[in-house]
């Protein structure tokens, strides 16, 4: 009896004791590995020089800084030995608890202690010449290796300033450097040379821009490699734009003691503007669907391609002509800037449009002196015979000819950033004409011609006519130019 007994209690402590146990059993904390890479995809100029001789010595670092999701510092500064893999260089695998981080802090240094590579921070100098500056976001799993790739950038002479705090890892950016001074082209000015500050944009394509700040002094300016040609654009107010196309050989040869020089005309620039309404202004559009129909008074200038809504409709295809009154440009003027304005007509105009400059002009950018073949575009195109805006059909439509013509590449804007479909052109289109009124000027004026450069595609290019209202929206030609002394 006093054995069963003795059973009984021991049968009543043992689960006490086995939940008294499991309470004080401590957490298993799981873990995975954080492993770091850099690669150094055909190295060359100031990054090959950057690792020239770790191919064959095992002598570069990392130093690194992370943070956990509490904001703590997981690792401070932390050196850690670089491994070459054919050409691949990585750390050794960093064990982390599972959870979310982010590296704060990369570059690499060499035996010595110098650092050759930096990963720019966010709202540092460099950060613009990587697409995803620090800090990186990364996970960490249980028992799984996440890999961390940064953008670095080579270090020659720039301090750690200039990577606002600097990080390292994969995707080496290349650079490319340039140096280009501005100065004020006066003819009343003698030597030496007078440098000025303006503004640069450097723009290739729509693949990369980016905007410099010029001082009246050469300067050196760092732009992403990797790109066969660069447009150039300098820009200084109370002076006309200066728009060059570079390719990057030419780029390579500039120097301190040889740099690009850019002169802006000091003139005396007269300016003519043009801006007819219906009675004065001459346009009209004409429709491959209607080819003897006239559409002079029109409300609307246009380069339409529009699919059929049955087999039985011709597609709509449309061309728009304009023609400007140069009788009250001088004989004797020089046409220094020519630029057309064509605004969308108001109802396809909205009120809400967002105005973020990184989706403005997005996703399309074409150069107007570069044939977009992948994007849709429109063109304008000089006029070589002469037509009548109340007689000209598509029958009866003029010559035209594709030398200096203007490429207008098609632009959209987000409208809410809640209906991502939703989207509306620009207010207006800003068209540099320069050649094309050069041209007209001294060959015969007789208008320019808009159409689209592939009219198999549909594609919709419409703008307000002279013939529109309310006037704000009439087609205008702004002429600068000079006259001799």
């Amino acid at each position: 009896m006093k054995s069963l007994k003795s059973l009984l209690w021991m049968l009543m402590i043992l689960p006490a004791f086995f939940i008294s146990s499991c309470e004080k059993l401590p957490e298993i904390e799981q873990f995975g590995s954080l492993e770091i890479g850099l690669i150094l995809d055909q190295p060359e100029g100031e990054l090959k020089s950057a690792l020239e001789d770790s191919i064959i010595f095992k002598t570069h670092y990392v130093v690194v800084s992370i943070l956990n999701e509490h904001g703590e510092l997981v690792m401070d500064g932390e050196r850690i030995e670089l491994y070459n893999f054919g050409g691949y260089w990585v750390t050794k695998e960093i064990k982390l608890k599972v959870g979310l981080y982010e590296l704060i802090k990369f570059f690499v240094v060499d035996a010595t202690g110098n650092v050759r590579l930096a990963a720019p921070l966010k709202d540092s100098p460099k950060a613009y010449l990587v697409n995803h500056p620090l800090p990186l976001s990364f996970g960490i799993r249980k028992d799984q290796v996440t890999k961390v790739v940064p953008e670095v950038l080579a270090v020659v002479e720039d301090p750690p300033e200039a990577f606002g705090y600097v990080t390292f890892s994969y995707s080496v950016v290349k650079t490319l450097n340039f140096f280009i001074a501005v100065y004020l082209d006066d003819p009343i000015i003698m030597s030496p040379t007078r440098y000025t500050d303006a503004k640069l944009t450097v723009v290739v394509d729509s693949l990369w821009m980016h905007a410099f700040r010029l001082e009246p002094v050469v300067n050196r300016i760092t732009v992403r490699d990797g790109y066969k040609w660069y447009l150039l654009i300098v820009e200084k107010e109370g002076f006309l734009p200066v728009k060059l196309e570079l390719t990057r050989d030419e780029l390579l040869k500039t120097s301190p003691d040889n740099p690009l020089l850019i002169g802006l005309p000091v003139d005396d620039l007269h300016l003519l503007v043009l801006q007819p309404g219906p009675a004065d202004g001459k346009d009209a559009m004409i429709s491959r669907s209607l080819p003897e129909e006239n559409f002079g008074d029109y409300p609307f200038f246009e380069a339409l391609a529009i699919q059929p809504w049955s087999s039985d409709i011709q597609n709509q295809l449309t061309r728009s002509l304009i023609e400007w009154d140069l009788n009250k440009l001088p004989k004797s003027a020089t046409i220094k800037k020519a630029v057309m304005t064509l605004f969308y007509h108001d109802e396809y105009i909205r009120d809400s449009i967002l105005t973020d400059p990184s989706l403005n002009n997005h996703p399309w950018w074409c150069d107007s002196c570069i044939i977009p073949e992948e994007y849709p575009c429109a063109v304008l195109q000089r006029i070589i015979s002469p037509w009548e805006e109340y007689e000209v059909t598509w029958v009866k439509q003029p010559e035209t000819t594709t030398e200096n013509q203007v490429f207008i590449p098609m632009k959209y804007y987000i409208q809410e950033l809640a209906s991502a479909n939703c989207i509306v052109p620009p207010v207006s289109e800003v068209i540099d004409v320069t050649r094309l009124l050069a041209d007209m000027k001294s060959a015969g004026h007789n208008g320019m011609m808009l159409r689209l450069v592939r009219e198999e595609y549909p594609q919709w290019f419409r703008y307000a006519s002279s013939d529109a209202e309310p006037p704000k929206l009439w087609p205008k030609l702004e002429i600068y130019y000079t006259l001799p002394e």
